[in-house]
């Protein structure tokens, strides 16, 4: 990785860190018997996309609204921790690490002060990531208990790799819960949605760009 307008020994210490994330993510993004083949095909395009490295940028930091959420989720006795595979621990654990130097943000939808107050994102690595990068996306979003994150979609397939008690959805259909370390894959442009249940949600959620990618749609409101 190369630097861009910060010290050195700042990147350095950083560099360690989304090693061991992708490490770890890695170690979970395995296939799936229950996946589509257009779902293996996007794992392991992501898994391929995962071994270059990028570019970091330490300017574009944001300060997180949920850093109490994230401070429960990283805690090794915290309930919803707890239960949590060792793998699954070990990413909760980089993303706490890496949460100061992260481009943090929030997602307004018209009469849901609910969402905007409760969820945050943030691009790890990506074209708006703490590490530079035009052919993927790697996320993560944290939900306060009792979120509805509303219906959205994009052009870009997807993987969330679930962290937490959540619950997903497409195209408006049954709610499914993945369980902790699950997969679920999201083709091109259909519309997921997912929720939080009695305890603070994370997920990550990689997305492989095989074109310039603009920006997520809005999500819709919930009725």
């Amino acid at each position: 990785m190369q630097l861009q307008n910060k010290p050195m020994n700042q990147a350095q210490n950083i560099q360690p860190l989304v090693f061991s994330l992708r490490q770890h993510l890695g170690a979970l993004l395995t296939s799936k018997d229950t996946m589509s083949d257009q779902g293996q095909l996007t794992l392991g395009k992501v898994n391929e996309r995962l071994q270059t490295l990028g570019e970091l940028n330490l300017d574009v930091y944001q300060k997180n609204p949920l850093a109490d959420v994230l401070q429960q989720l990283a805690q090794a006795n915290a309930v919803v921790n707890a239960a949590l595979p060792k793998h699954c621990q070990n990413i909760v654990r980089n993303v706490s690490s890496l949460a100061q130097f992260l481009p943090w943000y929030q997602r307004s939808v018209a009469n849901n002060s609910g969402f905007m107050a409760g969820h945050c994102n943030a691009q790890i690595i990506g074209p708006q990531g703490l590490e530079v990068r035009h052919d993927i996306i790697v996320g993560v979003t944290l939900m306060r208990p009792n979120i509805v994150y509303p219906d959205h979609q994009h052009d870009p397939e997807e993987l969330y790799l679930v962290l937490g008690n959540g619950r997903w959805r497409q195209d408006q259909g049954a709610w499914h819960t993945p369980g902790l370390g699950g997969l679920v894959y999201n083709p091109s442009n259909v519309m997921h949605g997912m929720k939080s249940l009695d305890h603070p949600l994370i997920a990550l959620w990689c997305l492989p760009l095989d074109k310039p990618f603009l920006s997520f749609s809005q999500p819709q409101p919930t009725p």
